[in-house]
């Protein structure tokens, strides 16, 4: 099954009425439930990483020492876009099946 990659932030307003105006709706639930796997990544999480897994990133040239900002990284350098919501379908092996879609302001 495709990937449905959802960038969020626990404090996306924007993201917030997504997930309850259109993913409550059962056609869109049930879609989602059986023909994707989907993965929710915060952009915001401040979760510390284990030292081993902390970088600098070489697009934006920060320390990237917590879940939401290796998140936010992987947006913005694989997707060129740093606004939440944004929902990517991927296959099994990370090819992009359509266009990136979301947040458009």
């Amino acid at each position: 099954r495709p990937v449905l990659i959802d960038f969020t932030g626990w404090n996306c307003v924007n993201c917030r009425k997504m997930e309850a105006n259109v993913w409550t709706d059962p056609r869109v639930a049930a879609l989602l439930r059986e023909e994707f796997v989907m993965v929710e990544l915060f952009v915001d999480d401040r979760t510390e990483l284990a030292k081993q897994e902390q970088y600098v990133s070489e697009y934006s040239g920060k320390k990237i020492n917590t879940i939401g900002k290796k998140n936010s990284d992987f947006q913005a350098s694989v997707f060129n876009s740093n606004s939440q919501p944004l929902y990517v379908i991927v296959d099994t092996g990370g090819n992009v099946l359509v266009p990136p879609t979301g947040a458009d302001y």
